[in-house]
C-alpha cells in the first residue's frame, strides 16, 4: 500500500508539471504573437489588456537588466507603445520540462526617437505559476546598460 501511494504521488506530480508545461508553452506562443504584431489586437489598452490575461496580475515583476525594474503592464506598455517606431521578433522560446521556468531570445528592431535606426537583440527568462500564467519576466542585454538605452534613443 505504502508503495502505491508512493507511485501514485509520483504520477499525480508527473501530471501537474506536464499540465503546467502545456500551459506555459501555450502562455509564450501567445504572448510572441501578440508582441510580434499588436496593432492586429486592437489599441494599446485591448493589447495591455490582452497581454495581462498571461500574468498572474499586471503587477509581477518585469524586470529589464538595463532600464530597471517594473511591473509586468507597465513593462510591455513602454517596450511596445514607448513612442518609438520598433517591432519585436522572436527568434527562439524554451521551456523548462515542468512548465515552470522559460525564455526566449529576441530581437527589437526599429527607428529611435531621432529617426535613425537601431537593432537590439536579447534575451528574456520567465517564470510560470501552476496555471501557466507568468509570475514574472527579466529582459536581459548582451551589451552595456547604456547602449541599450541610447540605441533606442539615438539609433546604433
Amino acid at each position: 500500500a505504502e508503495v502505491t501511494a508512493e507511485r501514485d504521488a509520483l504520477q499525480a506530480q508527473i501530471d501537474a508539471a506536464a499540465e503546467r508545461y502545456e500551459k506555459s508553452e501555450a502562455t509564450q506562443a501567445a504572448v510572441a504573437e501578440i508582441i510580434a504584431d499588436p496593432a492586429a489586437f486592437g489599441s494599446e489598452e485591448e493589447v495591455l489588456d490582452l497581454l495581462d490575461q498571461y500574468a498572474e496580475s499586471p503587477n509581477i515583476p518585469y524586470v529589464d537588466d538595463a532600464l530597471g525594474p517594473t511591473s509586468y503592464r507597465t513593462g510591455w506598455n513602454a517596450t511596445l507603445f514607448s513612442g518609438v517606431d520598433a517591432d519585436l521578433q522572436t527568434w527562439h522560446r524554451w521551456l523548462s520540462a515542468d512548465g515552470s521556468t522559460g525564455g526566449s531570445l529576441w530581437s527589437w528592431n526599429g527607428t529611435a526617437g531621432n529617426g535613425e535606426p537601431f537593432t537590439l537583440s536579447g534575451i528574456v527568462l520567465e517564470e510560470f505559476n501552476d496555471d501557466g500564467l507568468y509570475t514574472s519576466l527579466t529582459v536581459y542585454w548582451p551589451m552595456e546598460d547604456d547602449e541599450v538605452a541610447t540605441a533606442f534613443r539615438e539609433g546604433n
